[in-house]
C-alpha cells in the first residue's frame, strides 16, 4: 500500500476508496496515539478536486480512533512540519499527489518531529490496518484553523534574522497547486515583489503544462518579459526549480554545489542522492566537505541526515532540506534562503556556479508491469558490464518510478557518446524483454 512517499493512486479506486481511506485514517491515528500519545492530527491538502473526498473519509477514520482533526485547508506539505514541531502531541497528513496530474491523488504522513514517517512506522500502521476489527464512528468536534496560512508564513519568515531587499525582477510558476496563496503571501509580508503565473487552480489544472514537470511556460515568460530569473514550484510545494535570465534551466546539481559551499564549513557533511552529478565530490572534498549519498527521495535524505547529524540534504530534482530550520523540504524556504545568499554574495542565478558537470542523461521508458530488476538477467548483465568498464568515469542507475509504470535509466559519464550508446543498448534490451 505504501510507496516511495506515502500512498498514491487514483481516487475512488483502491487504495483510495471510502472504506480503505477510513481504515487508513484510523490506523495512522491509532498507531501514533499508542506510540506518541498524540491528541490531534493536522490535515492539509492541495488543490485537486478529489482532495476533499479523501480528506473527509480519512477524518472519519481518525475520529474513530478518538483523535481530533485540525483542518488547515490548502497549504504546502512543509507547513505540516512547522505545525507538528510547534504543537506537541501532534502528527499530520498531507493530501496530495505532488507533481502528478489531477487524476492522481495520495497521502503523505508526517510524524511528531515534522518528518516523513519511517518504514518501521509504515509496517506498524499496516499491522493495525490488516487486523479485522469493527470500527465505530465517533462524534468528535474537529477544528478548522482559518489563520493557518498566516501562521505558516510567519513561522517561515522567523527563520531569517532580518528582512532583505530583492531588487531583481522574477516570476514564480505556482503550478496551480498547494502554494498558490501562501507563496504570494510570504513574499508580500517580506516586501518582496514578484510576478506569479499558474495561480488560479480549478481542481483539475494542477501541474498541467506548468510547474516543475513542464518548464516551457516559465521559460517563455522569463524571456518575453525580460525577467532576471524564474522559479517553478510543484503541486505540493516541496520541490523547486530555477531558470536563468535566458530562460534556461539551472541544473539542480549546480544549486546543490552553491548551497553546500555557501552553508557548510570544513568537516561538515552534505547528504545527497545517487542521482547527483559526481563532479561535485572532488570540488567539495577540497573544501573539507564530505559528500554522502543515499537512495532517491527526500525521506531518505532526511533519515541519512539524522544518522550523520548533517544540516544540509539536497536532491537535484528540487528537494532541499535545511535541518536547522525544518525537517522536510520546503520550496518557499529554499527560495528565501537562496535569495538571501545571492544578495550576500552579490551574484545572480545565471552565475550561481561555474562548476563543469559530467554529461548526464536521464531517460524514462513505459512498462506494462514492474518485474523485480534482480530477476531480469539481461538488465543485471548490462549493469554489471557497464560498471566494470566505466568504474572510474561513469555512473549508472536503473530504477522503476515510484508512482508511474515507467522504468528510468540515468547514466553519467565524461563522454556523452558512451552515454548515448549505452542508453540505446538498454532500450533494445527492454524491447526484447517486452515489459
Amino acid at each position: 500500500m505504501f510507496g516511495t512517499d506515502g500512498i498514491r493512486g487514483f481516487p475512488y479506486k483502491e487504495p483510495l476508496t471510502k472504506k480503505t481511506l477510513y481504515k487508513i485514517g484510523y490506523s495512522f491515528a491509532e498507531y501514533f496515539k499508542r506510540k506518541e500519545n498524540i491528541s490531534n492530527i493536522f490535515i492539509a491538502e492541495d488543490t485537486r478536486s478529489s482532495s476533499k473526498y479523501i480528506k473527509n473519509n480519512i477524518i472519519k477514520g481518525i475520529n474513530s480512533a478518538g483523535v481530533v482533526v485540525i483542518r488547515l485547508n490548502i497549504l504546502p506539505t512543509a507547513s505540516l512540519s512547522f505545525f507538528t514541531r510547534k504543537y506537541p502531541e501532534s502528527a499530520a497528513i498531507m493530501i496530495t499527489a505532488s507533481h502528478n496530474d489531477y487524476r492522481y491523488n495520495g497521502i503523505k504522513f508526517i510524524n511528531t518531529n515534522g518528518e516523513k514517517i519511517s518504514k518501521i512506522d509504515e509496517n506498524e500502521i499496516l499491522k493495525i490496518f490488516n487486523k479485522k476489527s469493527r470500527l465505530k464512528v465517533k462524534k468528535i468536534k474537529n477544528i478548522t484553523y482559518e489563520n493557518s496560512i498566516n501562521e505558516y508564513a510567519d513561522e517561515l519568515i522567523r527563520c531569517f534574522d532580518k528582512p532583505f531587499k530583492v531588487r531583481k525582477r522574477f516570476v514564480i510558476d505556482l503550478s496551480n497547486g498547494a502554494s498558490f496563496r501562501s507563496t504570494p503571501l510570504i513574499l508580500r509580508k517580506l516586501g518582496i515583489n514578484a510576478k506569479f503565473i499558474s495561480k488560479t487552480p480549478n481542481g483539475s489544472n494542477i501541474n498541467r503544462n506548468c510547474g516543475v514537470e513542464d518548464l516551457s511556460k516559465i521559460k517563455k515568460y522569463v524571456v518575453k518579459n525580460k525577467m532576471d530569473f524564474g522559479i517553478a514550484i510543484d503541486g505540493d510545494a516541496d520541490r523547486i526549480v530555477f531558470v536563468d535570465t535566458k530562460g534556461e534551466e539551472i541544473q539542480g546539481d549546480k544549486i546543490i554545489f552553491f548551497l553546500a559551499k555557501s552553508l557548510l564549513k570544513r568537516k561538515k557533511k552534505l547528504i545527497t542522492t545517487l542521482m547527483t552529478n559526481k563532479a561535485i565530490d572532488s570540488h567539495l572534498n577540497r573544501k573539507g566537505i564530505d559528500v554522502i549519498r543515499t537512495d532517491v527521495g527526500d525521506k531518505n535524505l532526511s533519515k541519512r541526515m539524522n544518522d550523520t547529524e548533517s544540516l544540509l540534504g539536497c536532491e537535484n530534482s528540487g528537494h532541499y532540506i535545511f535541518k536547522q530550520y525544518l525537517n522536510t523540504s520546503d520550496a518557499n524556504l529554499t527560495l528565501l534562503l537562496l535569495l538571501e545568499l545571492l544578495i550576500k554574495r552579490k551574484t545572480d542565478f545565471d552565475k550561481i556556479s561555474d562548476l563543469k558537470l559530467n554529461p548526464s542523461v536521464l531517460k524514462s521508458f513505459e512498462v506494462s508491469k514492474k518485474v523485480p530488476l534482480d530477476s531480469l538477467k539481461e538488465i543485471k548483465y548490462f549493469a554489471n558490464s557497464f560498471n566494470k568498464n566505466n568504474k572510474k568515469d561513469g555512473y549508472l542507475n536503473i530504477r522503476y518510478s515510484g508512482t508511474e509504470n515507467k522504468i528510468r535509466i540515468l547514466i553519467q559519464h565524461k563522454k556523452l557518446e558512451i552515454i548515448e550508446r549505452n542508453i540505446d543498448v538498454f532500450a533494445t534490451i527492454l524491447k526484447e524483454l517486452r515489459l
